[in-house]
């Protein structure tokens, strides 16, 4: 993941490369070193972060606006590089689905981009964030974890934070990969152990994680999606800390 990470990034913070362009050959070269996809949902959510980045903005408001801005500026060519990008990758359990907005199906090969987004917000997170411009993040994940930091360390914070998004809906990982039963026993379990979480951070917390991390390993389930969504509001809550706490606004 490290590694993904590093060979990735360059591209990614590259702002020669238009959004799709960066998405396209983050993914591909990811494909082509280490063989496996290890951070497609990453990319697809932080890639429109990044280029919003590098737009002018004062408040966490006006970056929100500059999210929109990129989504709403995909062009077709673009559209037809991020589809390209998720068919390289192959995410996992895609091919368990034979609905309209397959990628892999023939038949869906004239649907546009923000078609097949929106087709498969219905059960993927991902798709949903680009067509609802990121508004679990912003408006749920985003403000749980920042009032969390007012009291617990960044780590807890952090696990509370993944926690958080594996009980308050389904993994879309999950539910491609091993079906709805599955997902949801999954949201159910985290469920309980969030209640034994949350309140505190101290030992027995920290054991009640290490023993759901442990069922999980131990189980060979990856709530992969959750993982995305947590890694994209730590990225969102570092750049507008970034601001807030600058001399920027000054100049």
């Amino acid at each position: 993941f490290f590694y993904a990470a590093e060979i990735s990034s360059h591209i990614l913070c590259n702002k020669s490369f238009s959004l799709g362009e960066s998405i396209f050959k983050s993914c591909k070269i990811c494909m082509r070193q280490i063989n496996s996809n290890y951070n497609l949902g990453i990319i697809l959510l932080c890639a429109p972060i990044i280029r919003a980045a590098y737009e002018n903005f004062n408040s966490l408001n006006d970056f929100h606006k500059n999210i929109s801005k990129q989504l709403k500026n995909i062009s077709s060519f673009e559209s037809e590089q991020i589809l390209e990008a998720i068919k390289i990758c192959k995410p996992a359990g895609l091919k368990n689905y034979s609905g309209e907005g397959n990628l892999l199906l023939d038949e869906n090969k004239e649907l546009g981009f923000q078609e097949i987004m929106e087709i498969s917000s219905e059960r993927d997170r991902i798709s949903r964030a680009y067509v609802n411009n990121f508004s679990e993040i912003f408006d749920q994940g985003l403000p749980f974890f920042r009032n969390l930091r007012k009291k617990f360390s960044k780590r807890f914070s952090t696990e509370c934070l993944f926690m958080y998004y594996l009980s308050s809906d389904l993994d879309s990982h999950l539910q491609r990969k091993y079906g709805m039963t599955k997902a949801m026993e999954v949201q159910k379990k985290s469920k309980i152990f969030s209640k034994k979480v949350f309140l505190k951070e101290d030992l027995k917390s920290t054991r009640c994680l290490d023993f759901f991390d442990n069922y999980l390993k131990k189980k060979k389930i990856n709530p992969g999606t959750c993982a995305d969504l947590t890694v994209t509001t730590l990225l969102i809550d570092k750049i507008t800390d970034m601001i807030n706490f600058s001399d920027f606004k000054k100049i």
